[in-house]
């Protein structure tokens, strides 16, 4: 009777050993698990990343728009009098890291931001109009707006 009970204890422990890690198929389901997950998420961040870039393009073109609002305040419903940066009494904005460049048209005061290759490489444009009860309003556009890196 003693052997029995010895031989039972032993299954125990034995069993308790088994029970106590972790299989081959659990840590690769893990790891596989984790795999999936990184592939969605690297893009993912990569997008956010170059959304962030381009935010100082447009973060830039709007500083401009507002000198050119208050530079219109002045002129009167004379768009051709606001139209380049020294009429406007503002330096115009240099290239960095994330804007290629930050452009205004001597024709009709759009102002057109680039970004870098890093933000998107994309465009921003803000086109100034003036109706007939003299309200100044801006028209959006550029490349970015339908790759939605600067919606409405």
């Amino acid at each position: 009777m003693w052997h029995v009970m010895d031989s039972r204890l032993n299954s125990d422990v034995k069993q308790e050993r088994l029970i106590s890690g972790f299989s081959l198929l659990e840590l690769l389901l893990v790891v596989a698990l984790i795999g999936i997950l990184a592939a969605f998420a690297v893009p993912t961040y990569q997008t956010y990343l170059q959304k962030t870039r381009f935010m100082e393009v447009v973060q830039h073109s709007h500083a401009l728009r507002v000198a050119q609002s208050a530079c219109l305040l002045q002129a009167g419903e004379d768009v051709s009098a606001c139209d380049t940066f020294a009429e406007l009494a503002v330096p115009a904005p240099k290239s960095s890291g994330n804007t290629q460049s930050i452009k205004l048209s001597a024709v009709n005061g759009k102002i057109t931001g680039t970004g870098t290759t890093a933000a998107g490489g994309y465009t921003f444009t803000l086109t100034p109009s003036i109706n007939g009860d003299g309200l100044l309003t801006y028209a959006l556009g550029g490349s970015c707006i339908t790759a939605r890196f600067c919606g409405l």
